[in-house]
């Protein structure tokens, strides 16, 4: 699987697919808000940078940043945080979750949705995760689950607002899965991005279920 989304299809991403997870940013800007996290936030492959967009609204004591590979994403974010007239608080910058171009120990919070799968090199992405937060700074990691039962995804989609779509449900509920990214949960935890995080300076990690997700949070002690 590629490691980014070449143009035009950005665009369409843009337009399309990214706005269905308005919902799911918006509760993830809301525990960044009510954990009392501030100062440093980076998203690593932003894509159009509706996450940290999210997260600076709601949070206004803290600097977002967010870094994708593809160029055109990086356009199309900083005119979406434009739009929402909090450009000068988001930060976006063409670069790889490998390198991102901040000094160690910068960041207070590294988040991502939808990124792992791409990933060709998980133990180098968790070392630069590492590398980047500040002592007591965490990650958190959201990934799609390929093994996600029936009653999962119907609450996922009732979280993002899909069943409200003027579509039949039992189409939503053939095709979506089909589509649907991520691995298995086994990968994430004991297969090969588990065994990187065991290698990684994290040494382990808290995994939780939400819907047909997996959120994967990591500390830096």
């Amino acid at each position: 699987m590629p490691e980014k989304i070449p143009w035009p299809f950005t665009r369409l991403y843009d337009r399309g697919p990214n706005r269905f997870f308005t919902r799911w940013f918006q509760r993830i800007a809301s525990d960044v808000r009510e954990r009392g996290i501030t100062g440093n936030i980076l998203d690593i492959g932003t894509g159009p940078g509706r996450l940290p967009i999210e997260i600076a609204k709601q949070v206004k004591d803290a600097r977002l940043f967010g870094v994708d590979l593809s160029q055109d994403m990086i356009k199309i974010a900083r005119e979406n945080a434009g739009m929402e007239g909090i450009g000068d608080r988001v930060e976006f910058r063409m670069a790889s979750a490998y390198a991102t171009g901040f000094e160690s120990g910068s960041m207070d919070l590294v988040v991502s949705t939808e990124t792992l799968h791409h990933l060709a090199k998980p133990l180098a992405a968790f070392n630069e995760i590492y590398r980047i937060l500040k002592p007591g700074g965490q990650a958190w990691l959201f990934d799609g689950r390929k093994d996600a039962s029936k009653a999962e995804y119907e609450e996922t989609a009732r979280m993002l607002g899909i069943v409200d779509l003027p579509l039949p449900y039992r189409f939503f509920k053939t095709m979506w899965p089909r589509a649907h990214t991520g691995y298995k949960t086994e990968v994430y935890t004991t297969g090969k991005l588990g065994k990187a995080i065991e290698t990684s300076p994290f040494k382990k990690a808290k995994y939780i279920k939400q819907g047909a997700y997996i959120r994967i949070e990591l500390k830096k002690h």
